[in-house]
């Protein structure tokens, strides 16, 4: 059998085929992993906010109500003032003294003549008097005060009350006087007139200040406050009560 002209081998060998040296000299490409891709990130469920208004609205009024609270407590400290209290017992007569007396804070009363802590700081009592005992808990206003001269110790103030005719007409504070024990009182006589009379026995005091007067009410009847010195104090006080004391004038103020 002849050949091709091209040197192929028969058809019946099968085809032609590339030599085992020509498969061997070729790159054999490296299997390919495949690519995965990345899990999705999964949520666990969680359950639904429960959104209170009820609640937040609440908070919101509370602060308000905080804030509105705190102006008007601001607003009311502006309106109160430090004045004196008295914290020690001082007697009639006596001076008022800074260490008888504390702060304590107020309502602002323009009606009443308070005398205010910065007043006390400032040295303004300057010596005052108290004109009656003031008591620890009391606030101090101006009425309780006087100009008068103090004391001397061993003094005191006590009241009494005489009617018309039991004491000099024109009397007045600082005035000085003397009194007697009146006897044999007749209703028809005024005490001047005991005296003219010769129903007196010697003075129970003399030399004695006026230091305060009130006022005369309809009947003549006149309260007077003296300042005596404590032996003489129950003398004067008996004789007044029962209606036998007359004060007539030492020296006369005018």
């Amino acid at each position: 059998m002849k050949s091709n002209d091209n040197g192929a081998p028969p058809a019946d060998s099968g085809g032609w085929k590339p030599s085992a040296s020509t498969l061997a000299g070729r790159p054999v490409p490296p299997p390919t992993t495949p690519v995965v891709p990345p899990a999705a990130t999964v949520r666990a469920p969680s359950a639904p906010r429960d959104r209170k208004p009820a609640l937040a609205a609440l908070g919101l009024l509370l602060v308000l109500v905080g804030a509105l609270a705190s102006v008007y407590l601001q607003q009311r400290a502006g309106d109160r003032v430090g004045v004196a209290e008295v914290s020690k017992r001082v007697p009639q007569g006596q001076v008022v003294t800074v260490a008888d007396l504390s702060e304590v804070m107020v309502a602002v009363d323009t009606s009443i003549n308070y005398v205010t802590w910065s007043q006390v700081q400032r040295g303004l009592l300057g010596g005052y008097t108290a004109t009656t005992d003031l008591l620890p808990g009391t606030l101090l206003v101006g009425p309780m005060l006087s100009s008068a001269v103090p004391l001397a110790q061993g003094q005191e103030v006590i009241g009494i009350s005489l009617k018309d005719g039991d004491y000099p007409v024109g009397i007045q504070v600082g005035d000085t006087v003397t009194g007697y024990y009146v006897s044999n009182k007749n209703a028809d006589l005024t005490g001047q007139q005991f005296l003219s009379d010769g129903f007196t026995t010697a003075p129970i005091i003399s030399g004695v200040r006026v230091y305060d007067l009130g006022t005369v009410n309809p009947s003549g009847t006149l309260d007077i406050s003296l300042v005596l010195g404590q032996q003489s104090a129950s003398a004067v006080l008996q004789a007044a009560s029962g209606g036998n004391l007359v004060l007539v004038f030492d020296k006369h103020t005018q």
